[in-house]
């Protein structure tokens, strides 16, 4: 009877455990970009680039005014190293809008900051807004797939 009971339930386990997997959560979604993109703003105004390019993928485009197409996780991190040994960045990101379709979602906001010279000098304020698409890895995280900001 054991064996039975295994036979049968052991596969509709299975099968609702994947269904339950794969269903979307876009709420959760929502919640989890959110938090990444307030993650990886602490992470940036602690000047951590090895802990913020944990929130790149590896195929990342950074898209900055006026400036070339940064194309790579690795790349980014190099520039934002230079850019983080010039200034002591504090950011806050102003999420305004959250959009999940499948794998992909776009978190589009506010941003303002202030740069610190490092070599003295004034702080520079400035405000803009930034959209982020961001792209569902394997293991169910959200990492930035596509970065421009104005």
């Amino acid at each position: 009877m054991k064996h039975v009971a295994i036979k049968v339930l052991f596969p509709a386990l299975l099968s609702a455990a994947c269904h339950s997997a794969r269903t979307p959560d876009p709420a959760a979604d929502r919640q989890a970009i959110a938090a990444a993109t307030a993650q990886f703003g602490a992470a940036e105004s602690a000047g951590s680039v090895d802990q913020f390019r944990g929130f790149f993928t590896d195929d990342l485009v950074m898209m900055g005014p006026n400036e070339p197409l940064v194309i790579g996780g690795d790349s980014v991190a190099a520039l934002m190293r230079v850019f983080h040994g010039k200034y002591g960045v504090q950011v806050k990101y102003d999420s305004q809008e959250i959009v999940v379709f499948g794998d992909w979602a776009f978190d589009r906001g506010t941003e303002r900051y202030t740069l610190t010279p490092k070599a003295g000098g004034a702080p520079i304020t400035k405000s803009g807004n930034y959209l982020y698409l961001y792209q569902r890895q394997k293991d169910g995280s959200w990492k930035q797939s596509r970065v421009m900001w104005n």
